[in-house]
């Protein structure tokens, strides 16, 4: 691959709109997370290397978040209950911070209208209530409601693979999601996507002070060239 001094490459369609192969590769990841590549090179004909690459590369921008095994919470006795919180709009961030690292809480989706649901999953009654009582000090929290979950007809992974599907990347410096166009480059190895040339620039020096303060400095790599993110995964 052809060599550039490390200026800017800007992409288009940084959305990145997925190819055949990779919807392919993750549908057969997400109805067996244990497939090897090669099992899944078989059952879509494409190479092993190909799985491979395609599969770091989703890796590398976050689309594929990690592999994890499910399990029937009323075949370990659990009880569910699905709890609305609501708080001022400039207080639902901190409600978050005080409850996300409990381990009775197993999903949170802050809703558009001031609320936060969250699905809580318990063995014992006593340690329900507990939370319960906890809650009821946070001081940015203006009401609760509660109902327990009597059956699951269905549950699937909310992210939902679909032709139309596109990926959508965050600016690795200040989180803006990239729509349009942006600047990837590539640093000891891997792939990093910033929004603009501005935050590129302050990535850069962010990157070599954390080099720095881990005493590991090398001279920053040169950036590669690179075709539009949509083929960064071939």
């Amino acid at each position: 691959m052809k060599r550039i001094s490390p200026s800017p490459v800007y992409l288009q369609n940084m959305a990145m709109n997925l190819d055949d192969v990779d919807r392919k590769i993750l549908r057969e990841l997400q109805r067996d997370g244990r497939a090897s590549f090669r099992d899944i090179s078989s059952r879509i004909d494409v190479s092993t290397p190909t799985v491979s690459s395609r599969v770091q590369a989703m890796v590398d921008v976050g689309l594929i978040r990690g592999y994890s095994t499910l399990l029937d919470a009323e075949m370990l006795g659990q009880v569910s209950v699905a709890l609305l919180i609501e708080a001022k709009p400039s207080d639902l961030d901190k409600v978050v911070e005080k409850i996300k690292d409990e381990e009775i809480v197993r999903q949170i989706y802050v809703l558009s209208d001031s609320r936060i649901l969250c699905i809580l999953a318990f063995y014992n009654q006593v340690k329900y209530q507990r939370f319960l009582e906890s809650l009821a000090q946070v001081p940015e929290i203006t009401s609760m409601d509660n109902s327990m979950v009597m059956r699951v007809p269905k549950e699937s992974p909310r992210a939902s693979l679909t032709d139309e599907a596109g990926l959508m990347i965050r600016c690795y410096y200040c989180g803006h999601m990239m729509k349009d166009e942006g600047v990837k480059i590539k640093l000891d190895g891997k792939y990093h996507y910033l929004c603009c040339s501005v935050c590129e620039r302050l990535y850069r020096e962010k990157y070599e002070k954390l080099k720095k303060s881990a005493g590991t400095l090398r001279p920053l790599p040169t950036v590669q060239s690179e075709h539009p993110v949509a083929n960064s995964t071939h």
